[in-house]
């Protein structure tokens, strides 16, 4: 049995979590993407070992036993926290009425209720979220005006409560069919980089990036089968995990710390 908890990534910085597959074409790294929908993602791997990271440069040994081995594991046992793949909830897009609107789609919302229901985790004003996933127009819906959004006119609607998934996401809130929304998502911000050796240029190349302002949303578990000896020892490093996760400071996920990327917030969603 485990205890599941949903958190909301928000990138604060352009975020590159590479694939690691090399690419002909114009881009040579190219993000992770879910095999599924072609979403931006990043993988459990990736997203454990930049909390490890992080955790680990946090904790405090004058607070105590040192909790990492038990959140993550080590050489000699597995960690006790179960880790998921973070998805792509919303992306900003730009628009001629505000400087970008937070943009989900049908699927993006789909999946935040599949998760939710697999991890048997409560949504508040789920009613709110079924509806934006069973939508199967072809326009961009927004809660109020009339903005055109990536060159794409939206229309006002009353049927949807974007004032819900606002609680979240932030407002403006729009609502991307489908169709729409993989053909932005093909076409993410691309960064050129320049790999220098001693200090001379060797190589200009260019990778792919998740732009800020995007959210993803993951489930992280912690066990309800702890033994009388272990119990309270893992749940005050369960607690302390959770208190270093959801505090003040920003975690870096992906590659480019040295220059800014990767720079994001994490939220439990029933804290948003």
């Amino acid at each position: 049995m485990y205890k599941n908890r949903l958190y909301i990534i928000e990138n604060k910085t352009s975020l590159h979590a590479g694939s690691g597959d090399t690419n002909l074409g114009v881009i040579d790294n190219k993000i992770q993407r879910d095999s599924i929908t072609d979403y931006p993602m990043i993988h459990s791997s990736s997203l454990k070992g930049a909390l490890k990271e992080y955790c680990t440069y946090k904790h405090d040994i004058n607070e105590g036993e040192n909790f990492i081995s038990y959140i993550f594991g080590d050489e000699d046992h597995a960690g006790k926290m179960r880790f998921i793949d973070a998805h792509l909830l919303s992306v900003p897009m730009r628009s001629d009425l505000n400087p970008y609107y937070h943009c989900v789609s049908p699927k993006s919302i789909g999946q935040l209720l599949d998760f939710a229901d697999t991890f048997g985790i409560a949504l508040k004003n789920k009613e709110a979220f079924v509806k934006f996933a069973n939508y199967t127009g072809s326009e961009i819906m927004v809660g109020k005006g009339t903005p055109v959004i990536e060159d794409e006119k939206a229309i006002e609607s009353t049927q949807y409560d974007f004032a819900a998934l606002e609680e979240i996401l932030g407002s403006p809130l729009a609502l991307v069919p489908n169709t729409i929304y993989e053909e932005l998502l093909k076409d993410l911000p691309v960064i050129a980089r320049n790999q220098l050796e001693n200090g001379e240029s060797k190589n200009l190349f260019y990778e792919e990036v998740l732009p800020r302002k995007s959210k993803l949303f993951t489930v992280i578990s912690e066990p309800q089968y702890l033994n009388k000896q272990d119990e309270t020892r893992l749940q005050n490093a369960f607690d302390r995990f959770s208190d270093y996760l959801t505090g003040h400071d920003t975690i870096h996920i992906g590659a480019n710390a040295s220059i800014g990327y990767g720079i994001c917030t994490f939220k439990e969603l029933s804290d948003a």
